[in-house]
């Protein structure tokens, strides 16, 4: 067990993590012309000062902004700059916040969903993906993510070849497994239940699994309610503030989103929790505030 798993499960004997809001809306807002991940290149003391902001309202992981950084995202979105590029500076502002802070707070190394789910793809064969997932995770390495998060879960496959990676890349550092939920209760957005979803994830022995973004915050603890009852490991809860509208407005306020959050963490039943897209700095403090009102999931 590495030391920062092992770090993690203490503070989780005390109180619920708090991890930080949105990477990508807060850095473009509704705009779709920028790709998220080279801001981190093009405006550094921003991502720094984001950080910052996230740290100061509570969250003690905070997320690379590397979500979209694997080469065939980044070939995809036409972005000129290398994989190794871009995670070199998300995880130096990372690391740069953190040290500004004088807290202790831990890295995120964010492993996105890629192109194409493999199960479905008819373009992209396995051994491309994964050649592409290996190259984002070696450098999440060598710059010194301390925990693996894979998330927005659509195709668990996906997923499964990440955390095969990580094992092999980095075996020493956590993985969180981070599903996107369909409408529909008890169903990952691919349409896998819940209940398979633990059981393909669970044998890489994750520091904690989860949901994010997905239909907004009720759907997620709906399902995290769900989730417990096929594992004892940590939750993980990183909500949207719901479906933007057709101007990309989210429709859940910060008071929304922590007050369905508290439903949860009454119940006992949140273990990790943050935010999604829409979310900023200000539901970060929200939830802070809520969240040391009440124990972890035992």
């Amino acid at each position: 067990m590495s030391n920062i798993k092992e770090r993690i499960a203490e503070i989780l004997q005390r109180h619920i993590i708090v991890k930080d809001s949105a990477i990508g809306t807060t850095l473009t807002g509704t705009r779709r012309d920028i790709v998220p991940d080279t801001i981190s290149l093009t405006d550094y003391e921003r991502v720094v000062r984001m950080y910052e902001e996230s740290i100061k309202a509570g969250a003690q992981l905070i997320t690379s902004n590397t979500f979209l950084s694997d080469p065939l995202m980044l070939r995809e979105c036409k972005v000129e700059q290398t994989t190794n590029e871009v995670v070199k500076a998300s995880l130096k502002a990372a690391k740069e916040a953190r040290e500004r802070s004088g807290k202790e707070v831990f890295i995120l190394g964010s492993i996105g969903p890629s192109t194409r789910n493999i199960s479905l793809a008819i373009d992209l064969k396995e051994e491309e993906l994964r050649e592409s997932y290996r190259t984002l995770i070696e450098a999440l390495a060598h710059e010194d993510a301390d925990i693996f998060l894979i998330e927005s879960i659509t195709d668990v496959r996906n997923a499964e070849i990440a955390a095969e990676l990580c094992c092999e890349i980095a075996p020493e550092k956590p993985i969180i497994f981070s599903a996107a939920l369909s409408k529909i209760g008890g169903l990952l957005i691919s349409g896998r239940s819940v209940e398979k979803y633990v059981e393909d994830v669970e044998k890489f022995e994750p520091l904690a699994i989860g949901f994010n973004c997905s239909y907004g915050v009720k759907n997620i603890v709906d399902n995290i309610e769900l989730l417990t009852r096929y594992t004892s490991r940590p939750t993980y809860a990183a909500p949207s503030a719901g479906i933007p509208d057709a101007k990309g407005k989210h429709p859940e306020t910060a008071k929304k989103h922590t007050e369905t959050l508290r439903t949860a963490a009454e119940r006992g039943i949140l273990s990790i929790v943050g935010g999604c897209c829409g979310t900023t700095a200000a539901y970060t403090h929200s939830i802070a505030q809520m969240a040391r009102y009440y124990k972890p999931r035992k």
